[in-house]
């Protein structure tokens, strides 16, 4: 009874040897323990390895690439779109007043710092009665977005007058004069001036 509760050797049969513990785990384990932080955190890169993130730099930096000369491309189209859209309002102005027996000169389009930029022109006219600005505003009206043109003197007073709508039939810009757009001309009769103000001060500025 000892021999079974204390001695684990009873159990084998006679002539059978104990196996010998397997201590290659524990040496690793003491191993491990006696290496510095340095040496466990070192990790040896192959070259494989090292061709691997080269090949990743090179895509990475030809997407880079890519994308930087796609919006070179975008704001390059933009600024010629709007050279052309700016050159197109000011031979409409000028058509417009050739067209009512007046000989103007429209000179280039002034740079109009404000919210109103994208939907606003402002072109220096001479030759009528006070040298003036023209304004081209986009008014919507129920015959949708239609150019209206404003002049604003170009002195302290700036005095603002709705001239008319341009590119519109007479029929239709009678119409559209007389069905609801009294309240607008007004809005913008009085917001012009800021608008001119505010944006001719600014380039000055920045100049």
């Amino acid at each position: 009874m000892s021999d079974l509760l204390g001695n684990p050797d009873s159990f084998l049969q006679p002539d059978t040897q104990r196996p010998a513990e397997d201590l290659s785990s524990t040496e690793e384990f003491s191993s491990a323990e006696d290496l510095s932080p340095a040496e466990l955190g070192s990790v040896e890169v192959t070259n494989a390895d090292l061709e691997r993130y080269k090949k990743q730099l090179v895509k990475f930096g030809v997407f880079s690439l890519i994308l930087i000369a796609c919006m070179a491309f975008l704001i390059l189209f933009t600024l010629l779109g709007r050279n052309s859209w700016q050159e197109g309002l000011r031979a409409q102005v000028a058509d417009y007043f050739e067209s009512q027996g007046k000989k103007v000169t429209v000179h280039e389009g002034e740079k109009i710092h404000s919210v109103f930029s994208v939907s606003a022109a402002s072109f220096k006219v001479e030759g009528l009665e006070k040298n003036c600005h023209a304004v081209i505003l986009r008014v919507t009206t129920l015959y949708g977005p239609v150019a209206a043109l404003y002049t604003c003197t170009d002195d302290e007073f700036h005095e603002v007058q709705f001239v008319d709508f341009l590119k519109l039939s007479p029929k239709i810009a009678s119409a559209v004069k007389n069905s609801s757009l009294n309240s607008q001309i007004a809005y913008w009769e009085k917001a012009i001036p800021k608008i001119v103000q505010t944006g001719l001060v600014e380039a000055e500025d920045e100049n």
